[in-house]
């Protein structure tokens, strides 16, 4: 670790941990914003998918994949998973580097006038997530009060876009909304796996706007990095699988 002119060059890597292909969308943003970092992508398809497993069993893929991100000596750790983020939210405080999560978003609540409709709360938006992430006590907290979200677990998506981008076939995300009574004013995507089909989601419901958990990581990725700046311009990227 070395200084110049007051602000710190750390040329130690930064490594993305998602269970597969789903942090690659905010892994490429950062890396085009900040292309003389170091970067590993780390996915840990060995116990993919994620979104289906206890918080015990996650405790102990984290476990397991902590002992591998330490001994590439990092200087910060972005997990790229909502279902990670939000079971190890806790634990993210205790690494000795810095972690930043990504975890699901909502807008702020709209303040609309009484409805007619003897005070029952209408859902104006969405919330797609694995079903892991459907019960964690983050999400919990996160809709508290929260009468106009509505809560939708998916339960295989995560994997089917995996699937997809190894070449299998593509979901069609119509069939996931096949129920829904109404149209939503937002969709907040809980799973970063679930970027991939912005676009089509988009096309079922073009007036709608589509969230993530993403914005909020990148702000934060770009505050810690803007203050450890590095005077290289050739970054390294390493892709690992487990």
């Amino acid at each position: 670790f070395e200084t110049q002119k007051g602000r710190g060059m750390d040329k130690r890597c930064i490594v993305f941990y998602d269970s597969g292909s789903g942090g690659v969308n905010l892994f490429e943003k950062t890396r085009k914003a900040f292309p003389d970092e170091n970067y590993i992508y780390y996915a840990d398809e060995k116990y993919l998918p994620f979104g289906n497993k206890t918080e015990e069993e996650l405790n102990a893929v984290f476990d397991r994949a902590i002992e591998t991100i330490n001994s590439f000596c990092p200087k910060l750790l972005v997990v790229a998973c909502n279902t990670m983020s939000c079971c190890m939210q806790n634990r993210l405080g205790e690494l000795p580097y810095k972690a930043i999560g990504v975890y699901p978003f909502l807008p702020k609540i709209e303040k609309t006038n009484k409805s007619s409709c003897g005070g029952q709360k209408v859902p104006k938006g969405l919330l797609l997530t694995t079903s892991a992430t459907a019960k964690t006590d983050y999400t919990k907290r996160l809709l508290k009060g929260r009468g106009d979200v509505m809560l939708m677990p998916q339960k295989t998506l995560a994997s089917d876009v995996e699937r997809w981008r190894h070449g299998g076939k593509k979901p069609d995300i119509s069939l996931n909304f096949e129920d829904l009574k109404f149209v939503p004013k937002f969709i907040s995507l809980g799973c970063t796996h679930y970027g991939f089909l912005k676009k089509d989601i988009k096309k079922l419901f073009p007036k709608t706007k589509i969230l993530s958990g993403e914005t909020e990581a990148f702000r934060k990725i770009g505050f810690f990095l803007t203050t450890m700046a590095t005077d290289d311009h050739n970054g390294v990227v390493c892709c690992l699988k487990s």
